[in-house]
């Protein structure tokens, strides 16, 4: 089912009480500007494959887009009657992945400027445009039908999310989002792992790209983190306890191996600083992993770990920046001494950590996730 949130801006609230009438297969709901970050942020459930669209009216065009990009797992944009901003427009060209539908009405030339601009600036396949003309007295109710439409196609999206909560080891909970690609063949499945300060939250954006690009991915809580935290908090944890935090890897790679529609022998891991650690451990002991991603902050903790990356075992990619001078030294080395064609290497400027990465450059994380599909089908 697609969830459709229409953000009413200005004099928008009939045409939002309109369009969140009755619609097939779809769940509506209305919210002013100031309301939608937290209507996004807890939409109502209305079933695991439900996919979340939204609406932004006239002056809450901008408002509407914004929060949309900051929610990370919204599949479709809708901007009708909008107006907008420069910053929108190149927010729209950074984000390939989300389609967008442009209305707008003739007749309203300040309006339908910046939903054409929109429209221009998007490059998914799935963006359109659609223009009432000004003579046309059925020109809502035929816009509405285009945008219910159009937003019920939206559900085509060949991939589903659901929360999972399985058993770790010591008694641990483990929460996460596991999203699965509908093939009628087993796909490969990837297991991501956030930093000791972040959650499962740092990769919303990466987790939904991974599964549109026809991967299963388990994105991880891990101990002391998120909503994993039934042993306790992780910085209230004793060293000891959280430098365990790889075998919560490990059970994640078991789950997702024990699903019919993921390829137990085509298994990656994705994490940064301490996530990065415990990819690489976990791929230590578990063969079926065949590629990690290292998203700065990781140098080996002992020669088994280095031989292991360098081993042509598994295809690495590293990326890191200048600023990380000692962590930064050991990924450029693990690249050099990897056998040729099984390691990448990216280099920033800068301090960042990985997934702060992402604000930099919003062209990472499709490129991860195009590093990912090739190295796991080879």
């Amino acid at each position: 089912m697609v969830h459709c949130v229409v953000v009413a801006g200005g004099d928008g609230s009939e045409l939002a009480e309109r369009l969140a009438g009755d619609g097939s297969g779809i769940h509506w709901s209305r919210c002013s500007p100031d309301e939608v970050v937290d209507v996004l942020r807890q939409p109502p459930v209305v079933g695991e494959d439900s996919q979340l669209v939204v609406v932004g009216t006239g002056a809450a065009g901008s408002a509407a887009l914004q929060a949309a990009a900051d929610h990370g797992s919204v599949c479709g944009v809708v901007l009708w009657d909008a107006l907008l901003g420069d910053d929108d427009l190149q927010l729209l060209g950074e984000w390939p992945e989300v389609a967008v539908l442009g209305v707008a009405h003739a007749a309203d030339r300040g309006s339908l400027g910046w939903v054409t601009d929109a429209f221009l600036a998007s490059d998914h396949p799935d963006s359109d445009l659609v223009v009432a003309g000004v003579d046309d007295p059925d020109a809502d109710s035929t816009l509405i039908a285009l945008v219910r439409d159009w937003a019920a196609g939206r559900s085509a999206i060949a991939a589903t999310a659901e929360e999972v909560v399985f058993d770790g080891v010591d008694g641990w909970e483990l929460h996460g989002t596991r999203w699965l690609p509908q093939r009628d063949s087993p796909v490969p499945g990837v297991v991501l792992l956030h930093t000791g300060r972040s959650d499962r939250a740092a990769y919303a954006r990466l987790q939904r790209l991974l599964a549109e690009a026809g991967l299963a991915v388990l994105n991880l809580d891990w101990r002391g983190r998120g909503e994993s935290i039934n042993r306790g908090s992780y910085f209230d944890l004793d060293p000891e306890t959280r430098d365990l935090a790889w075998q919560d890897a490990l059970v994640a790679l078991d789950h997702l191996a024990g699903l019919e529609s993921v390829d137990e022998t085509r298994l990656a891991t994705v994490g940064t600083v301490h996530g990065a650690e415990y990819a690489v451990r976990s791929a230590c002991r578990d063969s079926r992993v065949a590629a990690v991603v290292l998203l700065t902050g990781y140098r080996p903790q002992d020669q088994s770990e280095a031989d292991h990356l360098t081993s042509g075992a598994v295809d690495t990619l590293y990326i890191t920046c200048t600023g990380h001078q000692v962590t930064t030294r050991a990924m450029r080395e693990l690249h050099s001494a990897a056998p040729p064609g099984r390691s990448q290497y990216v280099e920033y400027p800068g301090s960042a950590l990985g997934y702060q990465l992402f604000e930099l450059d919003h062209d990472l994380e499709p490129r991860v996730v195009s590093w990912l599909v090739e190295a796991l089908n080879r």
